[in-house]
Formats: structure tokens, sequence, C-alpha cells
């Protein structure tokens, strides 16, 4: 049973709320009312806070590739490991890129080279073979090594087993999850380059 005090409690309360709102309006005047948000709007700040996070997951796993050491410790085995897959890719590349050039110097209508098979470790490397890392890889040669030629990739074998190839970059084309992962590498660590390797 409500009495006539608490009748004036609620007038009190009432009163003094429509005190502080008017301070607050007339404080901020331009203030508007707050911008209720349609579906398509939402859906669209989704998609950017997705491509949002894909970006900076893409830059911080590039960064491993390009500074080993720095983002993964000075005398880390991972480091260590990482550099040294780097190194058996520049190495591949480096072979394949003078068996070519010593083909098409030396080739004769009957003699050429006609198959070549690279040995490499990184071959029998899941992360690479059928992960989602060898893009990374693939940047660096390109982008770091300057090494344009040429793209490595892992074509399938008879036997399920991967072999370390090379296609000329004329003729590459990377898949569409590695194009967009090699877009934001480019766009974001290498914007002044001319040549892409997408």
């Amino acid at each position: 049973m409500s009495t006539k005090h608490d009748g004036l409690n609620l007038v009190k309360a009432v009163s003094a709320f429509s005190r502080k709102l008017e301070r607050f309006t007339s404080a901020n005047p331009s203030a508007e009312p707050a911008h209720t948000m349609t579906a398509d709007e939402i859906r669209q700040k989704k998609i950017d806070y997705h491509e949002q996070e894909f970006k900076l997951s893409v830059v911080n796993e590039y960064k491993k590739f390009r500074f080993p050491y720095k983002m993964l410790g000075a005398h880390a085995p991972a480091a260590d490991a990482l550099v040294n897959e780097q190194q058996q890719l520049l190495a591949a590349y480096n072979i394949h890129k003078a068996l070519a050039e010593a083909d098409a110097q030396f080739r004769t209508a009957e003699t050429f080279l006609q198959e070549h098979v690279i040995a490499s470790p990184l071959a029998q490397m899941e992360q690479y073979t059928m992960g989602d890392s060898f893009v990374y890889l693939q940047c660096w040669l390109f982008y770091e090594q300057q090494a344009k030629a040429y793209v490595p990739y892992f074509a399938v074998q008879q036997d399920g087993s991967y072999r370390l190839q090379f296609a000329p970059l004329r003729n590459f084309k990377l898949g569409y999850k590695e194009k967009e992962v090699a877009a934001v590498i480019k766009a974001c660590f290498y914007p002044s380059e001319t040549t892409d390797i997408f």
C-alpha cells in the first residue's frame, strides 16, 4: 500500500532525473539519439571484424618468416628450424634456376634436360605440403630473396608423396586462400613492389 510519502519520493526522483537530462542536453546540444544498426550494418561490421582478424593473423605469421630470430627467440630451436627450411628452399630454387639456364644455353634439338627431380626435406613436411604455411615460405623467397623467375610448389605423386617443383612465374597461379594471404603480405610488407606472386 503506497503512502503519500512514497508519491513525494517518486516525484522527487522524476524531477531529479529531468534536471540531469536537461543538463546533459544543454551541455551537448548536438547529441543525437543512439543509432540503431540495421541487419546489413551488423553483417558488414562482422565482415570487417573478420577481415581485420585475418589480416592480423597473416601479418603475425609472416613476421616469423621474415624475422625468425626476433619473433621466435635468438636461440630458439624453432627459429633455427625455420631458417634451415628457408635455406633449403633457396638452395632448391638456385639448383632449378641453374639447370633451366644451362638447358636453355646448351641444349640442342636432340640433347636437352627432360626432367629433373630436386630432393628436398620440405616435401616431407606436412605444414608445407598439406597445411597452409607454404605460401609464407613462397612469399619469403619471392620478396625477401628476390627469387622471381620461378615459383616453388608441391606436386602430388602417384604414390601419394610430394615433390618440390618450380613453375615460371608467368605460368603460376596461387589458390584462392593462398592468394588472399599473399595479397595481405604484399600490402603490409612490400607495398612498393611492382611484381606480384599472385
